[in-house]
């Protein structure tokens, strides 16, 4: 029987795919995977390979993988091109573990943007905080994160994307009505896939940005520009306009 050791060896030898390297990031020479993909663009991209076996089973819902890809593509679109979402900009995303994460996560990182997971057991003050200090510029969250931060959500300058609503959105705004409630991976629930948008700039994003716990007494609020909350559609033509007074929600 073959030692770890020998293992390691064998699975990272050159030619093989985890074959090492090392390379300069940052001024540092870094030990890395040689054919590890580059970005998490790269890794949603190669997920299509999987087709229609089943990426999440959450319940009675099953997206696959192909399902995946086509909803993280229309969101990355949609942050581009309706949010202003440019490289390097922030998007928080604050929910508990539904399918909807990682469509937002892998969403994020296609567009370009740092994603920037909050607790989901924070409370709303925490919450706050680590959407100050990150500087987030939209704000991916569940019904009850979204309840949560209701009273603060009109001075904190993110726009506010609402995935799986069930009953009534923070105050001023409205509910679009999605264009299929079916569960994932029902027939006709697949949308046509699209892929992300391309940047003006490469998009090298590789890592996600979590803020520390909030310390005792939390910094002092800086002024921020705010913008109407507006939430998340299941299709780019049904989200509103930032700054348009509406909002739109996304089930599946």
């Amino acid at each position: 029987m073959q030692s770890i050791a020998e293992v390691r060896a064998a699975v990272t030898a050159p030619g093989q795919p985890f074959e090492m390297d090392e390379i300069d990031i940052r001024g540092v020479r870094t030990r890395v995977w040689k054919h590890a993909p580059p970005t998490l663009r790269d890794v949603l991209e190669a997920s299509r390979a999987h087709g229609d076996a089943d990426f999440i089973v959450y319940e009675d819902e099953r997206l696959t993988f192909a399902g995946h890809y086509a909803r993280a593509a229309a969101f990355a679109r949609v942050l581009v091109e309706r949010y202003g979402v440019r490289k390097g900009d922030r998007v928080a995303i604050a929910m508990r573990n539904y399918p909807q994460w990682a469509v937002a996560f892998f969403g994020a990182a296609a567009a370009g943007a740092v994603a920037v997971p909050l607790n989901a057991w924070w409370s709303a003050a925490e919450l706050e905080y680590g959407l100050r200090d990150s500087g987030a510029k939209v704000l991916v969250a569940d019904e009850q994160r979204a309840a949560r931060l209701a009273g603060v959500l009109p001075g904190l300058g993110a726009a506010l994307l609402v995935a799986r609503p069930g009953g009534a959105l923070p105050p001023g705004a409205a509910t679009s009505t999605p264009p299929s409630t079916r569960p994932c991976g029902t027939p006709g629930a697949r949308r046509r896939a699209r892929r992300p948008p391309s940047a003006s700039a490469p998009r090298t994003t590789r890592r996600s940005s979590t803020p520390r716990a909030p310390p005792a007494v939390p910094r002092a609020p800086w002024a921020r520009t705010a913008t109407s909350p507006g939430t998340w559609s299941g299709s780019p033509t049904a989200w509103p306009r930032p700054g348009s007074g509406r909002a739109a929600s996304w089930r599946r």
